[in-house]
């Protein structure tokens, strides 16, 4: 991104407000000089005003009438650049290209289509004084190419010996194979290997070593009763859970007490016809589950090619209250999902990479609460990045860093309260940077959200009372933040919203919204208003947009 010009052409017109009535005295209210625009107002056919001078065209390469920005939320004024020439679309909106500025109580007003309107919602947006230097250009990460995986050799990270070495006393195993439904039984014994657990068993057609380290599965492992498996390297360098026609082998602990602990291994489906891990889904593969009480927790693994959408084999999950675990330092890449769960309590993920599975990376799902996703990296999932969805609550989404999704980044949805999604970079995807949809009280604070191809954050539908705080909202192909539907209540503070292909904010609710503190420039146009909201006053820094400081339509 090119760096701030070194000079800049400024006017001293400015734009009269008339009012009925002398309106309130404020201390706040000040004069500002700013470069005027030669198009103006042409909403009913009205006329535009003439001006004597232009602002500078911004010099970025990254778009025609972006300007480098540098950090921070001044209190105030609205300047835009000349256009070259005039948008068609734009005969409805009501031109606010010069400063303007005016004294207002602090009291609520109603933005409507009117002129009363217009400058009511100037007022509100623009209070206070004129200071706006412009934000540092914002440090994109760098993605890296997409990296192929060989089904033939899935297993891409060098083998761990992460406790393989030394086992845990394994104490009375207990274990047997029931035919009548292809599984093996771990009814006692805690931390039991693998290795021990084909001893106690005894039945190489369901469980058998084929290779240093590498083991075939051709059946269910049930871990019931309070007894825990331990699955972990260097014994069990690679466990391929083989697909055949009507046997699906899996890792199933079930039960209040029984455990699953995978430690350094590699976990995939194994397709005995071709040699590869199963890469067709449709017809049922491996896959791994917890439930009804159960803890699994999983470390330093990859866990690749698992799960379809059948309930229950999703691939990775953690089903039913009780039910919680861990997943850290791992890789989930081209199952159904990365990780599903349902029901649970106190589930961590941090420190994995989430990619290439086939809807979501990482999916909590109905009454999943008290979560702590942080510090992963979730990229090029079929479907959203991280989405906690339908009355998903109390859980924290931190700094992780979500791209490439083949849909929203981050997403709340359904009655997913009081979450706090923080310091995450979300970019690049193909829809929202961070979508938040029939869900409340939650805070969006701090992240950083950028170069996605819709807008970068969008509260919709009967979203209330959310709080969108401190984040930078740049280069987004549409909005840098959406606020539609019944989404009111809305708090949009001390945001850094530039760069974005049309508007910083742009609001369509019946409702309240609070804009304020806010640093809004370098857009096609800095604040859209639609319909009828109800706006506190709140020193905005609107400037160097390329049409309208505010559009009220």
């Amino acid at each position: 991104m090119a760096g701030s010009p070194s000079g800049r052409t400024t006017g001293s017109s400015s734009t009269a407000v008339a009012w009925s009535s002398a309106p309130p005295t404020s201390s706040r209210s000040t004069a500002c000089s700013s470069p005027p625009s030669s198009a103006g107002a042409t909403r009913r056919g009205r006329a535009p005003p003439t001006s004597t001078s232009t602002s500078p065209r911004s010099s970025s390469p990254r778009a025609p009438h972006r300007r480098p920005v540098t950090r921070g939320h001044p209190r105030t004024t609205a300047t835009a650049a000349h256009p070259t020439s005039r948008d068609p679309r734009r005969h409805e909106h009501t031109d606010l290209r010069k400063t303007e500025t005016m004294s207002l109580p602090p009291a609520r007003r109603t933005v409507r289509a009117t002129t009363l309107g217009v400058l009511v919602a100037t007022a509100a947006l623009l209070a206070g004084a004129c200071s706006a230097p412009t934000p540092d250009p914002i440090a994109r990460q760098e993605a890296a190419p997409n990296e192929t995986i060989d089904p033939a050799q899935p297993c891409v990270r060098e083998p761990a010996s992460t406790g393989g070495a030394e086992q845990p006393a394994s104490g009375d195993v207990s274990a047997s194979f029931v035919a009548a439904t292809n599984t093996i039984e771990l009814r006692s014994g805690t931390g039991v290997s693998l290795p021990a657990l084909a001893d106690a068993v005894g039945n190489d057609n369901a469980l058998r070593q084929v290779g240093e380290g590498e083991w075939e599965l051709r059946a269910d492992i049930s871990v019931i009763n309070g007894a825990s498996l331990h699955v972990a390297a260097p014994e069990v360098r690679w466990l391929k859970l083989v697909s055949e026609e009507g046997k699906i082998a899996s890792l199933k602990p079930l039960g209040q007490g029984s455990g699953l602990q995978i430690d350094g291994s590699c976990i995939t489906s194994w397709d005995i016809a071709t040699s590869t891990a199963d890469t067709n889904q449709d017809d049922g593969r491996g896959y791994i589950l917890a439930r009804d009480g159960a803890v699994m927790n999983i470390d330093n693994a990859e866990i690749r090619y698992l799960g379809n959408g059948d309930v229950e084999s999703y691939g990775l999950s953690w089903r039913t209250e009780g039910t919680t675990g861990s997943i850290t330092n791992s890789v989930s890449s081209h199952n159904y999902f990365g990780l599903y769960s349902y029901e649970v309590g106190g589930l961590v993920v941090a420190d994995n990479e989430f990619h290439d599975n086939s809807l979501y990376g990482v999916d909590p799902h109905t009454g999943s609460h008290d979560m702590t996703i942080e510090r992963n990296v979730v990229h090029d999932n079929g479907k959203h990045g991280i989405i906690l969805a339908e009355d998903c609550v109390d859980s924290v989404i931190r700094d992780n860093i979500v791209y490439r999704n083949n849909h929203h980044g981050i997403v709340l949805y359904l009655n997913s309260d009081r979450n706090t999604i923080e310091g995450n970079d979300t970019f690049a995807n193909v829809a929202q940077g961070i979508n938040i949809n029939e869900s409340n009280d939650n805070i969006i604070r701090g992240n950083r959200v950028y170069d996605n191809k819709e807008s970068g954050i969008g509260i919709t539908q009967t979203s209330k009372n959310n709080l969108v705080e401190d984040n930078q909202a740049r280069g987004n192909a549409q909005d840098g933040v959406r606020v539609v539907s019944e989404a009111a209540q809305t708090t949009l503070r001390a945001n850094t919203l530039g760069e974005n292909g049309r508007y910083g904010v742009y609001v369509d609710i019946d409702g309240d919204v609070d804009i304020a503190g806010n640093t809004i420039f370098a857009n096609r146009s800095g604040i859209m208003l639609k319909g009828s909201a109800i706006v506190p006053d709140g020193d905005n820094s609107i400037f160097n947009n390329a049409e309208d400081a505010i559009v009220n339509d």
